[in-house]
């Protein structure tokens, strides 16, 4: 073996981790620095030297990680050594020594492991039994908490006497560790910390050790820091590979402080940092490396970019978590668009600080027809048709497993009521028996037990002991002819017919339970496989002195890999494997990658989380997110959260250092975007033609459907509008499908894309339509109608609302004609505004909307032409003193405006081509033109006694204004000179004269800003 061609594809940091020839080295590898590359190729560095395979310990955090690793080492040196290597999980290289050497700290042969089912169903039957008021779930977690760091921590109250509490935990903790003894089961603490009392007692067992390597040793705990000083006590050679800046798993009893902790107890530990990243863009690094810098404990160390600049980050800030979902959606389709096929569904992760949040991004995804998946979802081995499978085996192999011999007992039924098991269990527990012995000593008329069992389940149970007996037998005599886990495994399906269980008892008419049942099969024989080959061969070198315990059980085996599996299984749709988007908390995204990162909820409360202590590691999370990405990183944070309450950004977004290198909206994914994307995931660039046919499907190629700043109401309707349409009513892409059942919104318009918040619409009086609370403004098809100049409003009103009006109105006109024609006064100009307004009348006069009406042959007013041009569009006229228009010195003024830049509530409109103007002054807008629209009545030349009123008559059949708000200057040059949308204005007596005071060059037609 040529050590140097160990170093041909490295970089000089690497190469310097890979040959240091220092005892003691740690590599601190940033994420996408190739650190699992480094430690395996020092790992075949270390063999080229002369050390012995079995002589060597590498440790690593997941079975994947073993497996890759295993996998790598073999493919460097290619003579099979690494099936020679102690190399496996901390929990499985300690079962590895406690089976061989457990017998000399009092540790029975074949132990089983308590699963984490097992262990939640001892303490809550100790709970229960004691009537102890403490939650099982919080007492299993201290447990493994005290065991986390190595030993019983004494809980006492400040005068001295341990509390209550800590009484009742310590009697549970000691029932619990008693009944795990009986059992002869070791949980998973148990499996480091009674391998650390061995090494303690028995340092020998670990004498033969000359290397000691460690993965991710950010993540390791006190007792896994004492197994790796054991594991090399006799060498003291260590080579640890982590990153501080990833230590998130603190609430695991993980300690960052290790690292230092081994600075101290190995003072000449050489350092080497892998700064180069092959992962993420320039862009990409810059701006998490401003988030983790900004601990000002950590170690110091950088991040060198490998790749192009690429875009920028984006911090996306939207409505609130319903209108938050929805932009995640139409961002990924914008990217699958305008990407050409450059990506698909399976690079794209949407990363969580908490699973809870996923509930409103599932319903957008599924709604959209967007295929998805969640990571860290159920294990294949939890389900209930392996796990049932399962519990027969470990019965078989250990039938002092109180647990698993319970959950079976009545599995396939054998008419056995779970009040009889659990009054069996406790009896077993009273005697300080197990529960097998129980019912063995039962069947075999021994002992009876005090628990009445009917005959029939007598003859049940006796059929069942004889299942287990059997198998045992047969068990023994494969102990020599080799393994047998598959043979078991099929003689308990068929003495349980337990195909035909499956299909009666959980409707498995599709045989997709059985299919499960089928792939246990096959993974077993892989197994036996492998045992047999020799490549899981978990023999430790013979020390002399020192006796070892046989270990050719392969039926214990392969239940201990099942139980310290990890993997999730996902399923394949109808065989075929389907790209679909990852959702998954942060801490079970550690250690992946994608090309496209969504990091939701960016927000005080979610990160850093409410419940959280510990503030640096929530800022070290945000960061191990934010490196997940390749090519685009999107982060977003709701003003408002789903429980619609207002939301401050995420402290580590707030640096100053990060105000240039974050965007608001959404990259602009054009050619160079795309080809830069390309190059950095190393991938063929699309063509033009691609990008062009993938795009037609988009209703917008900008991220521009939300707005910048997020100020936008209604965030109610979102919740029923996450779905949304293209022009043909579709929104998917070709590789996706719409979902079974839309809501369906009258009069939708694609092309009215504005955001409407609920007060624009909503109308103040009762309505009749009983679905009226679920609309929203692009969803109505816009009548003509009077349309007020600040926000186009769109006014909902019934018929009948409209009839009373319409009544109501007539009385009124035809009492203002009996007034007008005793009281007559000339009329000057617009006096009845003025007067109202407590201003001098001009000298003008301006014609009346009846003696229009009149001189029109109109008999009604509801005759008079109302359409949306003439409404929508103001039109003022400023002729001459002869009557026929208004005053020019009034003709630029609006009523009710404030000098803060407030939205008038005034609208002009010419009704007609005649050369005289109607002009109407409305607090607010009337409703459909459909009802007559009201005004005041001034016959020409006529001067009326009554001037305008602030509560005139007609008052009461106008809709009010709805919202009362301003818009201060300071809020529009706070949001980059963008004036905000409002429904209204806040009303002044002086607001006139302000105006008038500017001169009549001061009227500036209302606009509508996009």
């Amino acid at each position: 073996m040529n050590p140097d061609a160990l170093l041909t594809n490295l970089n000089p940091s690497q190469q310097a981790a890979v040959s240091s020839f220092a005892d003691t080295l740690a590599i601190l590898a940033g994420p996408g620095s190739g650190k699992t590359h480094t430690l395996t190729s020092r790992t075949a560095w270390l063999l080229s030297q002369g050390l012995q395979p079995w002589n060597i310990i590498v440790a690593t955090f997941t079975v994947k990680a073993a497996r890759e690793m295993k996998e790598r080492i073999g493919k460097l040196l290619g003579n099979g050594l690494e099936s020679k290597l102690v190399l496996g999980t901390f929990h499985s290289i300690s079962r590895r020594y406690l089976a061989r050497y457990g017998h000399l700290i009092g540790i029975k042969k074949d132990f089983g492991i308590a699963d984490t089912g097992d262990s939640a169903a001892i303490i809550k039957r100790i709970c229960k039994r004691n009537n102890y008021l403490m939650d099982p779930k919080v007492a299993r977690s201290r447990i493994s908490g005290r065991k986390a760091r190595g030993g019983v921590v004494q809980e006492k109250s400040k005068s001295g006497a341990k509390s209550v509490e800590a009484q009742e935990f310590d009697a549970i903790y000691t029932a619990y560790e008693e009944a795990l003894k009986v059992s002869n089961l070791l949980d998973y603490d148990d499996l480091l910390l009674r391998c650390v009392e061995l090494l303690r007692d028995h340092p020998d067992c670990v004498s033969n050790v000359e290397a000691v390597l460690i993965d991710e040793f950010q993540d390791t705990n006190l007792v896994q820091f004492d197994l790796m000083r054991l594991f090399a006590s006799q060498r003291k050679r260590i080579t640890i590979v982590g990153d501080p800046d990833q230590s998130i798993y603190g609430f695991r009893a993980a300690e960052i402080k290790n690292y230092k902790r081994m600075l101290r107890q190995y003072p000449d530990t050489v350092t080497i940092a892998l700064e180069e990243n092959y992962r993420s863009s320039a862009s990409i690094l810059m701006s998490a490396l401003s988030v983790i810098e900004q601990d000002d404990a950590r170690v110091k160390k950088s991040l060198m970019p490998t790749h192009l600049v690429g875009t920028r980050p984006v911090l996306r800030k939207l409505a609130g978590a319903y209108k938050e979902a929805e932009w995640i959606v139409t961002e990924i389709q914008r990217c699958q668009g305008m990407t050409g096929g450059l990506l698909d569904l399976n690079d794209y992760a949407i990363l969580l600080r908490s699973s809870a949040l996923s509930r409103l991004i599932e319903t957008a995804l599924g709604k959209a027809g967007i295929a998805y998946k969640m990571v860290g979802g159920l294990r294949f081995y939890d389900r209930m048709e392996i796990k049932t499978i399962l519990d027969y085996l470990r019965v078989i192999n250990q039938p002092d497993n109180n647990d698993a011999l319970a959950r079976i007992i009545n599995t396939p039924s054998r008419r056995i009521g779970d009040a009889t098991i659990k009054s069996l269990l406790e009896e077993a527990d009273r005697k300080k028996v197990t529960l097998w012995s129980l019912l063995l000593g039962t069947v075999q008329g021994r002992q009876a037990t005090t628990v009445k069992i009917q005959k029939q389940a007598e003859q049940a149970l006796s059929k069942f002991v004889n299942i287990i007996l059997t198998a045992q037998g047969k068990l023994k005599s494969a102990a020599k002819d080799g393994p047998a886990t598959v043979e078991l495994i099929n003689f308990v399906l068929e003495k349980t017919n337990y195909e035909r269980w499956l299909e009666e008892h959980h409707n498995d008419v599709t045989k997709a339970r059985w299919d499960n049942v089928k792939e246990l099969i096959t993974q077993a024989a892989d197994f036996q496989d492998l045992v047999t080959s020799g490549y899981e061969d978990e023999a430790l070198p013979e020390i002399e002195g020192l006796e070892q315990q046989d270990d050719d059980n392969h039926l214990s085996k392969f239940l201990s890999n099942v139980a310290l599996a990890s993997e999730v299984k996902n399923d394949d749709v109808e065989g075929t494997q389907t790209a679909q988007v990852t959702i998954s908390t942060i801490h079970a995204a550690k250690g992946l990658e994608w090309p496209v990162v969504f990091i939701p909820a960016a927000y005080e409360g979610s990160i850093p989380h409410s419940r959280a202590d510990d503030v640096d590691e929530e800022r070290r999370l945000l960061y191990v997110a934010m490196t997940r990405a390749k090519a685009l990183l999107y982060m977003s944070v709701p003003l408002k959260n789903s429980q619609s309450e207002a939301t401050t950004l995420c402290p580590f977004l707030t640096s100053t250092s990060l105000i240039n290198l974050l965007e608001k909206r959404g990259p602009s994914l054009g050619s160079s975007m795309v080809q830069s994307m390309s190059q950095i995931l190393r991938r063929t660039c699309p063509t033009q033609k691609g990008i062009a046919e993938s795009s037609s499907f988009l209703r917008s190629i900008e991220d521009d459907l939300f707005p910048e700043d997020g100020e936008e109401s209604g965030e109610s309707n979102s919740r029923w509008n996450l779905e949304m349409s293209d022009k043909n009513g579709s929104n998917y892409l070709n590789n996706q499908q719409a979902p079974k059942r839309r809501r369906v919104e009258f009069g939708r318009s694609n092309s009215d894309m504005a955001p409407t918040t609920e007060q624009q619409w909503k109308p103040t009086y009762t309505t009749t339509m009983a679905r009226a609370a679920t609309f929203t403004a692009p969803s109505l098809t816009m009548n003509s109608g009077f349309v007020s100049a600040g926000s186009h409003l769109q006014v909902l009103n019934e018929q009948s609302v409209n009839a009373v009006i319409e009544e109501k109105q007539n009385s009124k006109m035809e009492k203002q004609k009996s007034i007008a024609k005793g009281k007559a006064k000339k009329l000057e100009g617009q006096g009845n505004l003025l007067a109202f307004l407590g201003k001098p009348q001009p000298e003008k006069s301006i014609v009346s909307a009846k003696s229009l009406a009149d001189q029109k042959g109109v008999t009604s007013f509801s005759q008079i032409p109302a359409t949306a041009s003439q409404f929508n569009r103001p039109r003022i006229s400023t002729t001459s003193s002869s009557g026929h228009g208004i005053a020019p010195d009034l003709a630029n003024h609006r009523i009710g405006s404030s000098n803060k830049g407030s939205l008038t509530r005034a609208r002009i409109s010419n009704l007609s081509s005649h050369s005289r103007n109607d002009y109407v002054f409305l607090s607010s807008s009337p409703p459909r033109p459909a009802a007559p629209i009201l005004r005041e009545e001034s016959p020409p030349l006529v001067k009326q006694e009554p001037a305008l009123s602030r509560n005139p008559p007609l008052m009461p059949l106008i809709r009010p204004a709805i919202t009362m708000h301003t818009t201060s200057v300071a809020k529009l040059q706070s949001s980059n000179n963008t004036a905000k949308r409002t429904l209204g204005v806040k009303r002044s007596l002086d607001g006139w004269s302000n105006r008038a005071s500017k001169g009549s060059n001061s009227f500036v037609p209302p606009t509508r800003k996009l």
